[in-house]
């Protein structure tokens, strides 16, 4: 468990685009289940208070499997198709854990 990476990312939907934004969003998570075994858990949350707030929860096994993710061709066209429909407002806001306890 020492190893484990854990993020967690904050993503602002743009005015106006937060279902389609969630529609995408969802899709991309059972796009990485599927073919990341690195990755332990990709959870989306959707704000209770500001419904264009989101928030993924995400651990891998270890760097490596991070590194994977980052790298993968599925996140590349989840970047360009959430680019292109302008879907989000500002920058994705990424911090990294690790964890001290099971």
């Amino acid at each position: 468990m020492r190893h484990q990476v854990t993020l967690i990312a904050k993503i602002r939907a743009a005015k106006g685009k937060g279902d389609r934004l969630q529609a995408l969003l969802t899709e991309q998570c059972g796009v990485v289940r599927r073919s990341e075994p690195g990755c332990l858990a990709y959870r989306l949350h959707r704000s209770t208070e500001d419904p264009d707030q989101f928030v993924f929860y995400e651990t891998y096994v270890d760097a490596a499997a991070l590194e994977a993710h980052r790298k993968s061709a599925h996140l590349a066209v989840y970047r360009k198709r959430r680019e292109d429909e302008a879907l989000t407002e500002g920058a994705v806001e990424v911090s990294q854990f690790q964890p001290l306890t099971e």
